[in-house]
């Protein structure tokens, strides 16, 4: 798998996600609708209510506050179709209590993560919270975490403002779940995406499909020209490292086409790495002695020294 490093002198600031906020374009129909009957509903109308009541501490007030509810998490930073669940509740009980409080579409973060392929656990501290906001141009963001205290189990949720330390006060529910093993089940976004993506392969039945540069005899791109990428500003206030993995398409031409993200990350970084690997020259895979366009993964990193 190609590889790319990218090394930095200068210190690039961190902090730790535990919260997400809001966005700009609130849907009403999804979220009001789909979670009336949640086993869930008296215990999370009554948290919402004390959310609400609370919120100013985190200056968000009726008419200059826009809420995005962040999937709530274990303690890991792991979500899980519960998470998804009672983050969508939670988001439909602010919208329908939080007069003049606008709240941000979940299903357009869902949209979002499913498309950057950026899992929760890249999102456990605050910058990478403050940045998934600015994406959606929401200025407060809930976070929740959901943890087994004996046999009884604590949501714990969280109002964070995006541009400065101001924090709502905790407030906690108890909730009773049945087959918690099953209710806690590492669940991401983009997986429902990818199980339909094996049903249906993406090229399927295309006889001028790319191959799989590696298998059947057809030799691996050798990357000739490939400078680094920068860091994004959000990334480098963060002080992030990590790595991004892209599929690319690259071209009997030697030249990177198509590319998509398998395994994502915050602060921009996706684009980053996109716009830097498509102005990269390869020496084209051949297959037989000639060259044909392949698909092959591509890692990104990025690293602090």
């Amino acid at each position: 798998m190609p590889r790319c490093g990218c090394t930095r002198r200068y210190l690039i600031l961190v902090t730790v996600l535990s919260v997400l906020v809001v966005s700009s374009t609130f849907a009403r129909d999804p979220q009001s609708s789909s979670e009336t009957n949640s086993p869930y509903r008296e215990e999370i109308k009554g948290l919402a209510r004390r959310i609400l009541k609370k919120a100013d501490k985190a200056k968000c007030r009726p008419g200059s506050c826009t809420i995005l509810v962040a999937n709530f998490t274990t303690p890991s930073g792991s979500t899980s179709r519960l998470g998804i669940e009672l983050a969508d509740s939670i988001s439909a009980e602010l919208l329908a209590q939080g007069s003049g409080i606008q709240i941000v579409d979940r299903s357009r973060l869902q949209e979002y993560l499913a498309r950057e392929r950026i899992p929760s656990n890249a999102l456990k501290d605050r910058e990478a919270a403050r940045w998934l906001a600015t994406e959606f141009q929401a200025n407060v963001v809930l976070i929740g975490t959901i943890e087994q205290l004996g046999d009884r189990f604590n949501l714990l949720t969280e109002l964070l403002n995006i541009f400065n330390d101001k924090v709502g006060p905790q407030e906690a529910v108890w909730i009773a779940i049945s087959e918690p093993l099953e209710a806690f089940a590492p669940f991401e976004p983009y997986d429902a995406e990818r199980s339909r993506a094996v049903t249906t392969p993406e090229h399927a039945g295309l006889a001028s499909a790319p191959k799989h540069a590696g298998v059947n005899g057809v030799a691996v791109p050798e990357c000739i020209h490939c400078p680094p990428p920068l860091y994004s500003n959000s990334a480098r206030k963060a002080k992030f490292m990590g790595t991004v993995v892209l599929e690319v398409t690259v071209s009997e031409e030697g030249r990177a086409t198509d590319i998509s993200v398998l395994k994502g990350v915050p602060f921009g970084i996706n684009e980053v790495s996109i716009k830097t690997v498509s102005g990269w020259s390869f020496k084209p895979a051949t297959y037989g002695g000639k060259p044909i366009p392949v698909r092959v993964p591509i890692e990104v990193t990025f690293r602090l020294f």
